[in-house]
């Protein structure tokens, strides 16, 4: 007797509409966050991905794409579709991969500064142990890191640990604190930097209303001084750089002073006073329908927090 299984798998393939094409142009657009980034301004290519979603949607049944916003965007259904067609082309991929003794690629999420100070020397680091493996790195806000997790388009992603979702499993603790950097020519000592310094320097914050700018701003306050914001950047990697000119004091994590200034005796690093310790903590996070599905992360993962322990 065959299956039900079976029989519903061979019903699904034989339909007209459904193909591994299409499910494809499924993924590409959910990757790319709308049909018309995936199309890259290219009408045909915009018209061929409106089409073959339109198939798949009279396959399924359900609306895989919101026609009716500007830009076209997958739906929840579609979302979902395509979360689970990257996890097969993924999966298949990497039998291919492994069966022609090629590199698998494992696709890794973190913010800018931590790929930066973490993350890549944590990998190469652990290369050494992990033959056929390629890694890729992708660049984002912490919002979009566990939203990519949960979709499949992360691998495994370096987080702060109070952004873990419970949909996803994590390993590892490692707690970090925010430190003062400051060349030595505006620098009056290398004692502890005190909360008035905040408003003596001129510093370079990282844009925007992040909790750590908010808990430096309401500490100068109760102080009864105002923090001498002179730049404004984007990245912590942005305010190393500024640093770096001379003109600017900033706040960087701690291990920070191993990578970006390692080789500048200009640069000095301030202790704190108790009232401006700041400290946040790290995890590493992943997805266990992509664990199951890919193998090879148990060992990736295994060897990036043995790196980052050594580290952090």
């Amino acid at each position: 007797m065959q299956h039900d299984h079976t029989v519903m798998f061979r019903q699904l393939a034989n339909l007209s509409g459904f193909s591994l094409e299409r499910l494809a142009s499924l993924c590409e657009v959910a990757e790319a966050g709308s049909i018309g980034q995936a199309s890259r301004g290219d009408a045909n290519r915009q018209s061929l991905l409106s089409r073959q979603i339109a198939e798949l949607e009279a396959v399924f049944g359900v609306a895989l794409l919101a026609r009716q916003s500007r830009p076209f965007r997958l739906t929840e259904p579609g979302k979902e579709l395509a979360q689970a067609a990257r996890l097969f082309f993924q999966t298949v991929d990497d039998l291919q991969k492994r069966a022609g003794q090629e590199a698998q690629r494992v696709v890794l999420g973190a913010g800018e500064a931590l790929i930066q100070w973490l993350l890549f020397p944590a990998c190469e680091a652990a290369k050494d142990g992990m033959d056929g493996v390629a890694f890729a790195f992708k660049n984002l806000d912490s919002v979009r890191l566990a939203d990519s997790l949960q979709r499949g388009e992360l691998d495994v992603a370096l987080i702060r640990a109070g952004e873990a979702v419970p949909s996803l499993s994590t390993t590892g603790q490692w707690r970090y604190a925010y430190a003062p950097f400051v060349p030595k020519k505006l620098s009056r000592s290398n004692g502890e930097l005190g909360v008035a310094d905040l408003g003596r320097l001129p510093w370079a914050l990282l844009e925007g209303r992040g909790h750590f700018r908010q808990f430096l701003e309401e500490a100068a306050r109760q102080n009864g001084t105002e923090i001498q914001c002179a730049l404004e950047c984007s990245s912590y990697t942005q305010v190393a750089m500024a640093i770096q000119t001379g003109k600017y004091a900033g706040f960087l994590p701690e291990f920070a002073s191993g990578s970006a200034f390692a080789s500048n005796a200009a640069v000095i690093q301030r202790p704190l006073v108790k009232a401006l310790r700041y400290e946040r903590s790290l995890t590493l996070a992943w997805r266990d329908a992509t664990l199951r599905a890919r193998p090879v992360l148990e060992k990736v993962i295994a060897g990036i927090k043995r790196e980052l322990s050594k580290r952090l």
